[in-house]
């Protein structure tokens, strides 16, 4: 959106595979890019109306959600990585800490490679899954054996563990909050031709040498 990287922490091989660009809806419709851009530039220039919208929106889709028998979770973060537990938003003239506490009913899920953001309490219905990339493999095995779930994406279908933890089929649902807790890889397979093809180490590759 003109504001800078909004995903801090993200690789090469992150940012050349991203979802808001390359991947997803954001890799076949313009529409959708230009969409996710002028969304950053709002969040940037009046994150307080940001925040009162993103309000107003998950209002409507629990009330729908009620209406049709039907579980919302949400998630805030799709093409960027921002720290949602540490912001404020206002409604009806009361301030909340942050949306999950405005609704706390409804799991917010959402992936992230900012290991800071494990080093504090989250909302309880806040689930964060920290993302594998070709750089922060070190990171990853410390969180992992703290019992936080790390996400990896495989090129060749799932192995049984990965980086001595058991290796989940996160492709199965997005649903991340469902996940078993206490230090699993979450599985995912390269989606779109580009991720099909990355070879920069971010969809990992020669899993019996990289699987100790």
């Amino acid at each position: 959106g003109g504001h800078g990287n909004l995903c801090p922490h993200a690789s090469a091989g992150c940012i050349a595979l991203c979802l808001g660009e390359h991947s997803g809806q954001a890799a076949m419709s313009e529409t959708v890019r230009d969409s996710r851009k002028r969304k950053a530039s709002f969040f940037m220039t009046n994150r307080t109306e940001y925040m009162a919208e993103f309000a107003r929106h998950i209002a409507r889709v629990v009330e729908t959600a009620a209406t049709l028998n039907l579980k919302p979770a949400i998630r805030p973060n799709g093409s960027t990585d921002i720290a949602y537990e540490g912001i404020p938003v206002t409604i009806g003239g009361e301030t909340f800490p942050n949306i999950m506490a405005a609704f706390p009913t409804v799991p917010f899920i959402d992936y992230t490679k900012n290991p800071n953001r494990f080093s504090r309490k989250l909302p309880d219905n806040y689930f964060l899954t920290f993302s594998l990339s070709e750089t922060n493999e070190p990171i990853a095995r410390k969180l992992l054996a703290r019992g936080f779930n790390v996400a990896a994406v495989f090129g060749s279908g799932l192995p049984d563990t990965y980086l001595g933890a058991m290796v989940l089929d996160g492709d199965k649902h997005d649903l991340r909050h469902l996940d078993p807790k206490g230090g699993f890889i979450i599985g995912l397979s390269p989606k779109g031709s580009r991720a099909k093809r990355d070879r920069s180490g971010f969809v990992i590759r020669d899993y019996q040498t990289n699987n100790p």
